[in-house]
């Protein structure tokens, strides 16, 4: 399906992250036997398999585009150790996002930026990973 209005594209989004987290919850249990917080696919194998293939030192800076509510960067930051912008363009997503973060005890390692990734805020080689899951489902 082809969205011609960039605007309609993003409403469908915020109207996807504005349902109830029990709702998203229940279906996380039922699909991957656990709750990630996850907004795609990627189930907590794929997560650690993103998660090794990260090259860099414990404190690398990781940029993780579409992170809807922090999955993976949350898992990133706190068994990588790495600091993670996490990225996306709806609103509701980064505060879920950030509540993630809290929950994981990783809120000092990460920080919410909306945007997208056509049109980054930061200088050339900032950072030393960049990550995106489900970003084009």
């Amino acid at each position: 399906m082809r969205i011609e209005d960039p605007g309609e594209l993003i409403d469908r989004q915020a109207a996807k992250y504005a349902r109830p987290m029990s709702a998203w919850t229940v279906l996380e249990e039922a699909a991957f036997g656990v709750a990630l917080g996850s907004n795609g696919y990627t189930g907590l194998a794929q997560a650690k398999a993103l998660l090794a293939a990260l090259a860099g030192p414990a404190s690398a800076r990781v940029l993780d585009l579409g992170t809807g509510r922090g999955w993976p960067a949350w898992l990133i930051a706190q068994e990588g150790g790495h600091h993670v912008v996490a990225m996306d363009v709806p609103v509701g997503a980064l505060h879920l996002a950030r509540d993630a973060f809290e929950t994981a005890g990783v809120a000092q390692r990460t920080h919410v930026c909306a945007g997208d990734g056509s049109a980054l805020p930061f200088v050339s080689g900032f950072f030393d990973a960049v990550t995106h899951v489900d970003v084009l489902c």
